[in-house]
């Protein structure tokens, strides 16, 4: 499934309604990428503040990868088939 993304509000539902759909809470999802809970609340609330790399591993933990395209469509996010894996980090 496609999830269109042309403002980081829209981004900020998506993530936490991704997370949310994969049954993690955010202590869990924070556990995944190796932040605490309080750090995937930050980025759920502004996720236009993130870097990419942050955002990048996120986005693997939920199972869907970030797709840019051209011709004026705007970027999505899409399930993906990846198994989610504990991925300690340089947050």
């Amino acid at each position: 499934m496609d999830y269109p993304i042309q403002i980081s509000n829209q981004l900020r539902e998506y993530l936490r309604a991704l997370r949310k759909e994969r049954g993690l809470t955010q202590a869990a999802l924070g556990q995944l990428v190796g932040v605490g809970q309080a750090r995937i609340a930050e980025i759920e609330n502004n996720p236009g503040v993130v870097s990419i790399d942050q955002l990048m591993k996120l986005l693997s933990a939920l199972r869907v990868s970030l797709v840019l395209r051209e011709g004026g469509s705007p970027p999505s996010l899409q399930a993906t088939g990846e198994s989610i894996t504990s991925r300690k980090g340089d947050w």
